[in-house]
């Protein structure tokens, strides 16, 4: 039984490790500008002081809560006395160049 416990041990000293290191950071393209996204909402309870900007996807603009919105004329992003930044929903306009 020893020799087999030996040759085992053996085995696993020999044999090829692979390295665990952390994982890769994903891509996240341009949501690099936005300190707050999210999938399922946004909610606060005033006063709060975000700096940058929000956005919501794939869940629409109902989902973002507390902020008092304010939509921009233009319909692509709302504001908030709460954030220093721009907010986002896939319901409002899309942007033009």
């Amino acid at each position: 039984m020893a020799p087999l416990l030996t040759a085992c041990a053996a085995l696993l000293l020999l044999a090829p490790h692979t390295s665990l290191g952390a994982p890769a950071s994903a891509n996240l393209g341009t949501a690099a500008n936005y300190v707050v996204l999210a999938k399922s909402g946004i909610s606060t309870v005033p006063p709060a002081a975000v700096t940058g900007n929000l956005g919501v996807s794939p869940i629409d603009s109902t989902a973002i809560t507390g902020f008092s919105l304010i939509m921009d004329v233009s319909g692509e992003f709302a504001t908030s006395s709460q954030v220093t930044g721009n907010i986002f929903a896939p319901d409002y306009a899309t942007p033009t160049a």
